[in-house]
């Protein structure tokens, strides 16, 4: 393998603590214990005329904790990669496409026609919905998860067939996965690690429910967030891929990676599945998003940065929800879900009145929120947001 160049930060980094000084929240956080990949100093945004756009569009100003976004980045390695091929970003990238699908294909060990680019997990998660959700079809899904493939296969006239989770640890329950699969079935969708809660199962649980439920319908295995975990080769599903079994792994640049404004995601599975599912393509992507993609998958020490920053974070906020008392779920991925004992309409309204985004309604859970991690100063201010809620509402 190629010797990697000694990894550098950002071209925006600058100290942990200058950074921090700057805005006031340094002291009295105990969420300022953990080391970030990069402190954030973003440009200011203007108009045409150089004034602040944040005048007319305040929530500019606002620091998003519910977008399950990665703030650490993006890596010295891929800005440079950005401003290089800048220039070229008047081609269309179907060339370059070309070289990115077959570098995600080497890297997960399978032949180039088994890998489907899209733009982000979103849009290869429709073309799933578009294939299988039929009228009078029927997607077996966990409740609460990520909702983009039943709500799109909803759209187009299928059905949702929810099955609750195994109960308190918010789990999915496979066994009933598989009981709830029948002649209408047209797919198992199976978010592991899952959202909102971060809960996943063993990979020889998941392993043991694909290969018994892949004889009767195709599974969607979405993997977003596993990348984020140290052991992800060992606990990834692309053997099942490899043996031709049809399973269909869902991946995203927009996490580990920290490019969600590039919007790059891929499929895994048989190529005979995917070449159905890119009949739905609408568009091509965009070519700078795929140079900092084909960057990024080179740039393995960011990957170490971005999960020591990740896992130091949530480690920070879990520990912030125990001297509060209040439930959470341990996590394995880029967020927290806890109890707020309030409506979490209510709970958004007031955590956005001190300019902070959090995460939407995960029914049947109406009263617990997701909690993107942010860089240390923004969870600073959301510690802060919290032990005013907290204090409020026990007064």
């Amino acid at each position: 393998m190629q010797k990697l160049p000694a990894f550098s930060p950002p071209l925006s980094a600058v100290s942990r603590r200058t950074a921090l000084k700057s805005l006031g929240l340094l002291a009295g956080s105990g969420l300022l214990g953990l080391a970030p990949a990069r402190a954030q100093t973003a440009a200011p945004r203007v108009d045409g005329n150089g004034d602040p756009l944040s005048a007319r569009y305040p929530e500019l100003n606002y620091i998003n904790l519910a977008g399950n976004e990665n703030p650490f980045g993006p890596s010295r390695r891929v800005t440079m990669a950005l401003m290089r091929e800048a220039a070229n970003s008047s081609r269309y990238p179907f060339r370059e496409a070309n070289i990115l699908r077959d570098e995600i294909a080497a890297l997960e060990d399978v032949p180039p026609d088994h890998i489907l680019l899209g733009n982000g997990g979103d849009e290869v998660l429709a073309f799933a919905a578009a294939e299988y959700g039929h009228p009078g079809a029927e997607i077996v899904a966990t409740k609460p998860t990520y909702l983009q493939l039943m709500d799109y296969a909803e759209r187009r006239g299928a059905k949702t067939r929810w099955v609750p989770t195994t109960g308190p640890d918010m789990r999915h329950d496979l066994d009933a996965m598989e009981a709830a699969v029948n002649g209408k079935t047209a797919l198992v969708y199976v978010c592991n690690p899952d959202t909102p809660s971060g809960t996943m199962r063993a990979p020889a649980d998941i392993e043991s429910f694909c290969r018994r439920v892949s004889e009767r319908v195709p599974i969607l295995l979405d993997e977003v967030y596993l990348d984020l975990l140290d052991d992800f080769a060992q606990q990834t599903q692309t053997a099942l891929v490899r043996e031709g079994l049809p399973v269909l792994i869902c991946r995203s640049f927009s996490k580990l990676h920290a490019l969600a404004g590039h919007r790059i995601g891929y499929l895994i599975g048989p190529p005979e599945i995917l070449q159905g599912l890119q009949a739905h393509r609408m568009s091509g992507l965009n070519y700078l998003g795929v140079a900092c993609a084909r960057e990024s998958l080179r740039d393995t020490a960011f990957h170490t940065l971005s999960r020591r920053s990740i896992r130091a974070g949530r480690a920070a906020l879990e520990a912030l929800l125990d001297e509060l008392a209040l439930p959470f779920i341990p996590s394995h991925g880029n967020f927290v879900f806890h109890y707020t004992g309030t409506p979490v309409r209510e709970f958004q309204d007031f955590m956005r009145e001190r300019r902070l985004f959090v995460g939407r309604p995960f029914p049947p859970y109406e009263d617990w929120v997701r909690i993107s991690i942010g860089l240390p100063a923004e969870m600073a201010v959301y510690e802060r947001a919290l032990r005013e809620w907290h204090s409020a509402r026990d007064a």
